[in-house]
């Protein structure tokens, strides 16, 4: 897998565009290295499913933003960079959202599927989830362990981890008017967990 099978399938182009065709191709360069090596390292905890989430979004973003820092971008241009371009396949989340959320009784369906979609998609290999409110009104839950913030982490760069919040708070914007979501902080933010809120509106 290289950078054209994940959320970063453009991001040859883009480096070459914004940084020029010498720069931009040993910077597009240095992030495939990166990826490469940290799939070669990666504990995958014998889920197919934690192999894709580090694949697709945590590594191409990771090694990304590694590559800005070793090439001289500041913290915050690489934070900044890096954002710009997880923000990106967050739209296309929020797009499709949007569909769903024009379906009527959008939320009864949503909390219907909420629980079976996260012990698929977010298993106990990754994530350790506290369920808190699940009613007509509102679904709660918070998410006390995070494979996306461990890994960040693991490679010294815990900061990084708020793009992946900062995409939820996106593509969950896309079930309004039907759904509201609502957070009031997150561990990479500081925080001990991430609270999750979909309230039915």
């Amino acid at each position: 897998m290289h950078y054209s099978d994940t959320n970063f399938k453009d991001l040859k182009s883009i480096c070459l565009q914004k940084y020029g065709n010498e720069k931009g191709l040993s910077l597009y360069n240095k992030a495939e290295e990166y990826f490469q090596k940290m799939k070669i390292e990666a504990n995958y905890r014998n889920s197919e499913v934690i192999k894709w989430h580090m694949n697709k979004y945590i590594f191409p973003a990771l090694a990304y933003y590694m590559s800005l820092l070793e090439y001289g971008f500041s913290a915050e241009n690489a934070y900044e960079n890096t954002l710009r371009e997880t923000q990106k396949y967050a739209m296309v989340s929020k797009n499709k959202n949007r569909i769903l959320g024009k379906i009527p009784f959008f939320y009864y369906l949503f909390r219907i599927a909420c629980k079976k979609v996260m012990n698929k998609e977010y298993p106990n290999e990754g994530w350790e989830t506290e369920w808190v409110r699940y009613d007509n009104e509102e679904i709660h839950f918070n998410i006390k362990r995070c494979i996306y913030f461990e890994v960040t982490s693991q490679y010294g760069h815990p900061e990084l981890c708020a793009v992946f919040c900062a995409n939820d708070t996106t593509a969950f914007s896309g079930y309004l008017p039907k759904v509201k979501f609502e957070r009031n902080g997150t561990i990479a933010g500081g925080k001990k967990i991430c609270d999750f809120h979909f309230k039915n509106n």
